[in-house]
């Protein structure tokens, strides 16, 4: 833990109103050693960077310093563009954020951490840096942090991206399910302004898994009219099924980073997993015999909504961040089995160019599954996930058996 420091002379002001950058006081704390989180006016105040002895600046804001500050002598400069809205992508550049201040501090060196007001941005910045020095959970960090600088308040898109980058070991897990979503949902904002998935996260878009590999998949998935197989056990993004995010919810349940969160079968009971699967089947059968005539609606209403009997039209972009909450880690016993979400793969068709469509066996080229960018779809458990590329468990059979591995044309 963080050993106790004297207060900073520069104390931290109490507003928080937007206004003109030469109205703004010198707003700066010291968080830990050699570590400083501030505001604009105070990495632009030459006074207070030398009375701190600031040898090191990381700006977090839309536009850099101005180039009389960037040519004074004796300065090391990082800036990361980046706006305090909850649906911006903080959690990618939280490696590099850390390396700088670490590499700062370990020379000797004294850190400026800011952005306009060193509230949001560059206070999300210095909270992943003392989760990652103390081993902390986001909770505690945001605690200590706070403790030096009483009015920080990272947007609910940031927190949801530091719990994450806390969950995945403080480093970026590109293997990690729920860091797939968040890329897959970064890829469909674009998108939607777009039109089109930028190269970018073209990295999304997974090889066949049917074709021959070195080390293939032991655990996949075939299409139950041929067997070709469609989906490796790797591809597959498990949720959590609604009722169990409500029941956690109601007993303020929450699972610690380092386990597996969701529904085992010992709670629901063997045979209410195998009704429930055969209510999905006969759902999503008659979801893609309807999507013959309105792809575009059934892919946004997988299912009808329980409580009135009315569909529901889901936008997976309405939501205040980009990190989904039900989904959960590979491996986990209690995760939803009705429907099996996967990330996009290569032999689907338009799922690089299209916002949503049908997904056929590449092989016999039988309806298998449906896929929205925007829409996303609701599982037959309640829970929306989007973006959305599933597989109908009645089309597509699980098998663990190597040899299902086969070379397809």
């Amino acid at each position: 833990m963080a050993k106790q420091i004297a207060e900073v002379q520069i104390h931290a002001t109490d507003t928080d109103d937007r206004v003109e950058d030469e109205n703004l006081d010198v707003s700066v704390d010291l968080i830990d050693d050699n570590l400083y989180l501030g505001n604009l006016a105070c990495a632009r105040d030459e006074k207070s960077l030398q009375k701190l002895q600031i040898s090191h600046i990381l700006t977090i804001d839309l536009v850099p310093l101005p180039r009389s500050i960037l040519d004074r002598p004796n300065l090391t400069f990082k800036f990361i563009k980046l706006a305090d809205v909850p649906k911006e992508d903080l959690i990618s550049q939280l490696p590099d954020t850390n390396d700088f201040i670490k590499e700062a501090i370990s020379n000797g060196g004294t850190v400026l951490v800011h952005c306009y007001f060193g509230v949001s941005r560059s206070a999300a910045v210095v909270i992943a840096y003392i989760m990652e020095k103390y081993g902390l959970c986001y909770e505690d960090a945001f605690t200590l942090v706070k403790s030096k600088r009483r009015f920080i308040g990272p947007n609910v898109g940031f927190v949801a991206q530091l719990k994450l980058f806390g969950h995945m070991g403080y480093r970026i897990n590109r293997d990690d399910p729920r860091f797939k979503q968040f890329r897959l949902k970064m890829a469909g904002q674009k998108l939607k302004q777009v039109k089109i998935i930028p190269q970018l996260f073209a990295d999304l878009i997974k090889p066949d898994p049917g074709l021959v590999r070195e080390r293939p998949d032991p655990i996949v998935y075939r299409c139950k009219k041929c067997r070709r197989v469609v989906a490796s056990q790797s591809n597959i993004i498990p949720h959590l099924p609604k009722q169990v995010k409500v029941e956690l919810a109601k007993k303020g349940i929450r699972p610690p980073p380092s386990k597996l969160t969701g529904l085992n079968c010992a709670e629901n009971g063997q045979l209410l997993i195998e009704k429930l699967k055969s209510l999905a089947c006969q759902i999503m059968d008659q979801t893609i015999e309807c999507e013959e005539s309105s792809d575009s609606n059934c892919s946004a209403q997988i299912m009808q909504d329980g409580d009135e009997g009315t569909s529901q039209v889901l936008d997976g972009y309405t939501e205040g961040n980009m990190v989904d909450s039900s989904i959960t880690a590979r491996g986990d016993e209690r995760s939803c089995r009705l429907v099996w979400f996967v990330e996009p793969m290569s032999w689907m068709r338009g799922v690089a160019s299209e916002p949503h469509g049908k997904l056929h066996c590449p092989k016999c080229h039988n309806k298998i599954g449906s896929f929205s960018w925007i829409m996303g779809c609701k599982c037959p458990c309640g829970q929306k996930v989007a973006p959305a590329f599933y597989l109908v468990p009645s089309k597509v059979e699980w098998s663990n058996i190597v040899q299902n591995v086969q070379i397809t044309v």
